[in-house]
């Protein structure tokens, strides 16, 4: 059975009036995004890496390429052979300003290909591996997502149930996600300064270190307690100050090093810190090859 649709005020509707979603490309909905925000300042964040950033999550990380078959190859060979050209040249010592940036290109990657999962996943984990990024940057990024999300839906390539998804998994990782980058960027501080450990003992070796995802399970005044998953270890309390705990949620996973001194672990080395809310157990799922 055939349904037949009209244009009413320039837009296709079926029978019932709704108005019909037409798909776009993703490539092709962030490229316009990005030149209808050129003439304005939309966030503090630039509209144009946001996008950048999301793309690249999308073709390394997400599941929406494990196949293969949606990646320009003939354009990342082309890239790899101008990279490999740059390091001959820069062997010889007759280097100049390198031309290799590899921009993700998302090929015929359609908009209704996107779930809720993929812009918690970007913002909540993807972001902030970025190094040094700051809690203002991240909410800036999260803004850009929330007004491409909104261009998306007015421009009838997003129907009203996945916009409203969309807006609600970026605003709840972007409040996260902002509490999260503040207590790594106190923990690298705080680390950076000792660790609270006085310049008299700082020399003395530690007895035993551990690395990994850290997940906190107990969080009390002044100390955290950290359960390496993989290793099925628990470790802990870590002393740690008042201000950094305040920052921290039970469930939060720390990429962190921690040495052992006379029987007390402190930090040693830190990275990012992610909510619990994008992080699940390893044994949860498995975890798909990566492409980069």
């Amino acid at each position: 059975m055939t349904i037949a649709i009209k244009a009413i005020n320039g837009k296709w509707v079926n029978p019932v009036g709704e108005i019909m979603i037409t798909n776009t490309a993703v490539q092709e909905a962030m490229d316009q995004f990005v030149m209808s925000c050129s003439d304005r300042v939309v966030t503090p964040f630039p509209v144009e890496r946001c996008m950048e950033m999301f793309a690249e999550y999308l073709l390394h990380y997400s599941d929406l390429y494990q196949d293969g078959e949606m990646v320009e190859q003939d354009e990342l060979q082309e890239w790899e052979t101008a990279l490999g050209e740059y390091v001959e040249s820069l062997l010889d010592g007759n280097a100049s300003e390198p031309d290799v940036e590899h921009v993700a290109e998302l090929g015929n990657l359609p908009v209704s290909m996107l779930e809720p999962e993929h812009f918690r996943d970007f913002v909540g984990w993807s972001l902030l591996r970025e190094v040094g990024i700051t809690s203002l940057e991240v909410e800036g990024c999260a803004d850009v997502l929330l007004n491409w999300v909104s261009y998306l839906h007015k421009r009838q390539w997003l129907d009203s149930e996945k916009h409203i998804a969309f807006l609600e998994s970026i605003q709840e990782m972007k409040d996260e996600s902002m509490r999260a980058s503040q207590a790594a960027r106190l923990l690298f501080h705080y680390v950076r300064l000792g660790g609270g450990v006085s310049p008299r003992n700082r020399g003395k070796r530690f007895e035993q270190f551990i690395e990994g995802h850290a997940r906190i399970f107990r969080l009390e005044r002044g100390s955290a307690s950290l359960r390496f998953d993989n290793k099925n270890l628990e470790i802990g309390p870590v002393a740690l100050p008042d201000e950094i705990t305040r920052h921290l949620k039970c469930g939060d996973v720390i990429d962190v090093e921690l040495g052992c001194r006379g029987g007390a672990w402190m930090i040693v080395d830190v990275g990012p810190v992610y909510p619990s809310e994008v992080y699940v157990d390893a044994d949860e799922f498995e975890i798909p090859e990566k492409l980069s």
